[in-house]
């Protein structure tokens, strides 16, 4: 293990539902609540935080550069430089595995990284209307799908195409009802037990105040990291901004201290503790004939997912605990229809490269694009079933797609703590025919 990337903190929103609990705050917002918690259980100091970078897919409206957005949102310093990043499904993990390489370069201490998506505020576009309509109607195209759900090069929507690839691959209605089932009842189990206390962060929806949580008290705020001078003394970094460009941060940021009417949202909201294979089985197909439906693939979602990664040196020497190794990362391209075969050939390609058997993993999260792709991607890894996404996956929970990636990863951390040790690897597909996975060693 040559990486040098340890993960400190971490924490994710619940995942909401499309125009549910979580609806009324922005993508961004979503980012922050998730960030200024992560930077919490951390315990560092936020001036420590050098880079955020953050995969969002539907960006659409949300403004320049939605990662930049999340660290003043979050109270950072204005001196910490921020990405955004968009590989579809895989936007948050790709985030984390940036935030790795940047880190064992040496070129950074602290990075947040992560991954966020508000599906519900994803807008409509008027194309051609900037230069007029000559003639004949315009059309309403919803960002949601072209930007997040619909194949370019195959002109129709993955719920379309994982129904036909599903068929073509032989896999059942059954089995992908069964499967669903077994995700939403082991979701429903890990809720219960209190499984999900070290990922998730209760949020408190200001029911009168539009995109505003309430908080107890504003986070921390960071201060700003001025490089040293190198050689003769230099004028670059002397500058005050003026009186109208200071920012005012409890003006700007999305908390609210103190009472204020709100609702507390601590729980995936689309996780059925009453699902049955039998109302599954009601459901009509997606695609006349298919096998994919409502009830086997997940929902769209809202919500975000943040981790805290450092330097192991930096850590060590600063007193903080690492929860986790950041190991090691691959990625693959393939035909794009055919998500469901990605995250096993990127976990494949991974171990290959490591020297690892799958046997030597004792935790797989593969995301559940939908049923297909996670049964399909375990047959392929030879993993026996149960064996994986044992705390449900996103057919219960939800897949705000910029934000599943890195929600996955923390998952995996989340079990190998619980189970004492071990390694762990989280495997996604996304958009566009592409895979990647990520081992992760407690």
């Amino acid at each position: 293990m040559n990486s040098k990337t340890v993960v400190l903190g971490m924490a994710r929103t619940p995942f909401g539902k499309l125009g549910g609990a979580l609806a009324p705050l922005s993508a961004t917002t979503l980012g922050a609540v998730a960030l200024t918690a992560a930077v919490e259980r951390s315990k560092i100091d936020p001036s420590e935080i050098e880079h955020v970078s953050f995969g969002e897919v539907l960006q659409a409206g949300v403004g320049q550069n939605p990662a930049r957005q999340v660290l003043f949102k979050s109270g950072l310093a204005k001196t910490v430089t921020a990405d955004t990043i968009n590989k579809v499904c895989a936007s948050g993990m790709v985030a984390v595995v940036n935030a790795m390489r940047a880190i064992n370069a040496g070129a950074v201490a602290v990075v947040a990284a992560g991954g966020m998506e508000s599906m519900s505020n994803a807008p409509y576009l008027l194309r051609d209307a900037r230069w007029g309509y000559r003639f004949g109607d315009g059309a309403l195209v919803d960002a949601m799908i072209y930007d997040g759900l619909w194949d370019q090069y195959f002109p129709m929507t993955m719920a379309t195409q994982g129904s036909k690839v599903a068929t073509e691959l032989a896999l059942t209605r059954e089995e992908q009802d069964r499967f669903a089932f077994e995700s939403h009842r082991r979701a429903a189990e890990a809720h219960s037990a209190g499984h999900f206390a070290d990922e998730i962060v209760p949020v408190k929806v200001a029911s009168k105040a539009k995109d505003k949580v309430v908080v107890e008290r504003l986070p921390r705020q960071g201060k700003a990291r001025i490089p040293v001078s190198v050689g003769a003394p230099s004028r670059v970094w002397e500058h005050e901004p003026s009186q109208e460009f200071t920012l005012d941060y409890a003006a700007y940021a999305p908390f609210l201290e103190g009472e204020h009417p709100h609702t507390v949202v601590d729980r995936d909201e689309s996780v059925r503790p009453d699902a049955s294979v039998e109302a599954m089985a009601k459901l009509r197909p997606l695609e006349r004939n298919g096998t994919v439906t409502a009830g086997n693939a997940p929902g769209v979602n809202d919500g975000a997912a943040a981790l805290i990664l450092a330097d192991a040196g930096y850590a060590a020497a600063h007193g903080y605990e690492a929860l986790a190794t950041i190991v090691d990362h691959d990625t693959v391209a393939w035909d794009s229809p055919y998500i469901s075969l990605t995250p096993a050939m990127a976990a494949h390609k991974l171990l290959d490269r490591t020297g690892y058997r799958a046997s030597d993993v004792a935790v797989w999260e593969i995301n559940e694009a939908f049923s297909a792709v996670a049964i399909t991607s375990a047959r392929r890894l030879d993993l026996e079933e149960g064996s994986f996404n044992r705390f449900g996956g996103a057919v219960a929970m939800g897949h705000p797609i910029g934000a599943s990636g890195a929600r996955i990863v923390e998952t995996v951390i989340n079990q190998l703590r619980r189970r004492g040790g071990g390694l762990g690897i989280a495997a996604i597909c996304s958009g566009g025919g592409q895979g990647d996975a990520l081992l992760v060693a407690v």
